[in-house]
């Protein structure tokens, strides 16, 4: 059973680590941002971690679309002023987290199934630009043992049930194969995705998306630019499928 819009506020955590996909501490999406579990990367800023926090409790289950976030509430729970609380709403609002309604202040924002695979649709074509580019340029890149790392170490959870450090796995994945591609524009524009709230919002996960991720790997490694793109793209499409089969 879903919370309610005004469930109990999560606890206070300022050190709780990132959170996105496809940098949850530089922006909300869905790649994973500097840092380890338990501990705020060097330099962070207090808006930085509370951003963090309100995106692992998101997929915690701590916060859920359409809870309000009441600022004195956060000030309280994270020891943080009131203009740092500000800062980091209007941060998750710019990366479409958080919306702010006339006379209710902020609030997680509530996709509908039209708006997640609308979003889909983005992600597709970008996540498949950069498995293309990623398997065109591997050859002789020092990304590439990077990319090797973040796939061994997705791996190591496909038997383990969906929990925040794979979410961290994951996203640790799509930007390394993001940065494998050398494609500048593509790293600016994934980490802004929705991808988090997508799978927030709806249930999209099972057993057979490593086979989709081990189908984007071995494209890659092996410089097959069509097959890396093709399953790339057969990925966010089962994603939007699994919604449709989920609100139809």
């Amino acid at each position: 059973m879903r919370k309610s819009a005004d469930a109990a506020r999560p606890r206070a955590d300022a050190s709780t680590p990132d959170a996105s996909a496809p940098d949850a501490a530089a922006t909300a999406s869905g790649a994973d941002a500097a840092g380890t579990a338990g501990t705020a990367p060097r330099g962070d800023s207090a808006s930085a971690r509370v951003v963090r926090a309100v995106l692992r409790g998101l997929y915690e289950g701590t916060y859920v679309p359409g809870q309000r976030l009441v600022e004195p509430d956060l000030m309280a729970q994270f020891g943080v002023s009131r203009s740092t609380v500000r800062e980091s709403i209007k941060r998750l609002e710019a990366d479409g987290v958080v919306e702010v309604l006339p006379y209710r202040g902020a609030q997680i924002r509530r996709l509908s199934a039209r708006e997640a695979r609308d979003a889909l649709a983005v992600v597709e074509l970008c996540v498949g630009l950069a498995a293309r580019q990623a398997a065109e340029r591997i050859a002789g890149s020092p990304d590439r043992a990077a990319f090797e790392e973040a796939w061994a170490h997705l791996q190591s959870f496909q038997s383990a049930p969906e929990s925040f450090e794979f979410v961290r796995a994951r996203n640790r994945f799509y930007q390394a194969m993001t940065r494998l591609s050398q494609n500048r524009e593509l790293m600016r524009i994934v980490p802004s995705l929705q991808v988090h709230m997508i799978r927030r919002s709806y249930k999209v996960a099972g057993p057979a998306r490593f086979g989709s991720y081990k189908a984007m790997t071995d494209a890659i490694l092996a410089g097959d630019a069509a097959a890396a793109e093709d399953a790339a793209r057969a990925h966010m499409r089962n994603i939007a499928a699994a919604i449709t089969a989920e609100t139809t």
